[in-house]
Order: structure tokens, then C-alpha cells, then sequence
């Protein structure tokens, strides 16, 4: 058992099983519910499924993987959100894109195929229930399981576009548009975040980001408070966007 916990990164996920028992790790429900990619499968590998898997809870702001790790195995994201991190060499970070439930993680996924170490590191935003699934198994499904090996690679796809997207939105547009565009698609009109939490999630330093934002409050586009940014004027904000 200790062996198996050794999937992910455990000097940076604190394990605590056993899992409450809405998450019982002999009933794959949860996790066919999350992920229906992975039922339909023959007896040997739904076997082999739950005999591997291995239940994880981390709390919020848990480090789920670190830059170097070695990834031994496949998140499959049950309950909670992650933030995949990536830092620069002047020590700055930038958010590739967050995992929610019923996701995994094409970091991982990319680490696995090719078997490498982690580029970036993940981090717990809320509290999070995972099942992870050692290499030999992950391995195993992509060669057996159509389902699933479909699953992987439209992910992959979808989230490479979604970088690609954010990488044109770094090179060709203004951190204050990407700043009001950001604003204009929340749906409560405001965003609970830290000006360095931001400048993570836009890819900018926490300077360029304050700065911005001072120009956006000066102009009565937005209004300002700790750890709060809210909209002030939405056409004024529509214009900068």
C-alpha cells in the first residue's frame, strides 16, 4: 500500500485515507459519473481499475505536483479545482489553466507518454478529491480501452488550444484589455483576487497588473478594494475591452 502512495508527489499531497463513504474506493460510481469515458470496460480491467486506484483528498492550497517531480501516475479530478502553474526564471508565475471535476491534468498526461518530469506544478485552489491512476494501468487503458484513449487525446487537444489562445493573448493584446475582457465575463460583474493572483491568471507581473488597474479605476471603469475588483462602469469598461 505504502508503494502505491507513492503515485503522486507525497512530500507535497498530504494522503488521508480512508475516503468518506460517498467515495468508497471499492465503488467506481463517483468516478463513472465523473468520467463516463471510463465505464463499459471488460471485467479484467474494471478489476484491475479498482484494485489500483488509489483515493486522494488534499486541502486548499495543497501542492498537488512540483516542477521535477517525477509523475507516476494519471489525476482523474473527482471533486474540487487545480491551478497548473508555470514559472519564469525571474520568478514570476503564469496559470496554463485550471482542472475542474470531471478533468484531468495534460501536464500529466504529457509526462506520462513521454516520460519525463513535471514542467510545472499544480496547487489545490479549493479542497479536492482525486483518483489516481498508476502509469502500468493508465498504459493499459489507452492501448484497451477506445473510450478512454479518446477521452485523453480530445482533452489534450482542447487545452492545447486553449493555451495556444492564451499565448496570442499574451504577444498581441494589452494588459488592459485582457484585464476588462477578463472582468466583462464574470458573471457577478467582480473578481475575488489579489493583484499577484491575477497577474498569474493573465500572465503579467504584479507590477504591470497594478498599474493597469489603477489606470482602469482612474478612468471609472473599475472600482478597487482589498482583494476585490469590481466593475464600475460596464460601457466604459466595453470600450477599453
Amino acid at each position: 500500500m505504502e508503494a502505491h502512495r507513492q503515485i503522486l508527489a507525497t512530500r507535497h499531497l498530504p494522503f488521508t485515507p480512508p475516503m468518506p463513504h460517498t467515495l468508497d474506493m471499492n465503488d467506481l460510481s463517483s468516478l463513472h459519473a465523473a468520467f463516463p469515458a471510463l465505464q463499459g470496460m471488460g471485467a479484467p480491467l474494471r478489476d484491475r481499475l479498482t484494485q489500483r486506484l488509489q483515493w486522494v483528498r488534499a486541502p486548499r492550497g495543497a501542492e498537488i505536483f512540483a516542477a521535477g517531480d517525477r509523475c507516476r501516475g494519471f489525476p482523474l479530478l473527482i471533486a474540487g479545482e487545480i491551478q497548473v502553474m508555470r514559472s519564469t526564471p525571474d520568478g514570476h508565475e503564469i496559470e496554463l489553466y485550471r482542472i475542474l471535476p470531471g478533468e484531468s491534468c495534460i501536464v500529466s498526461t504529457s509526462c506520462l507518454l513521454g516520460e519525463a518530469h513535471y514542467p510545472a506544478r499544480g496547487q489545490a485552489l479549493t479542497d479536492v478529491v482525486l483518483a489516481a491512476m498508476p502509469h502500468d494501468l493508465f498504459d493499459a487503458l489507452i492501448t484497451a480501452h477506445p473510450p478512454f484513449r479518446r477521452y485523453v487525446f480530445a482533452l489534450f487537444a482542447e487545452r492545447l488550444a486553449r493555451m495556444m489562445q492564451r499565448v496570442e493573448d499574451v504577444a498581441f493584446r494589452s494588459l488592459t484589455r485582457r484585464i476588462a475582457a477578463l472582468l466583462l465575463a464574470s458573471p457577478d460583474g467582480f473578481l475575488e483576487a489579489t493583484h499577484e493572483r491575477l497577474a498569474a491568471q493573465i500572465g503579467a507581473s504584479r507590477e504591470a497588473v497594478s498599474r493597469a488597474l489603477k489606470k482602469l479605476e482612474v478612468t471609472g471603469c473599475v472600482g478597487l478594494a482589498r482583494g476585490r475588483i469590481a466593475i464600475a462602469d460596464r460601457a466604459k469598461l466595453l470600450a477599453e475591452a
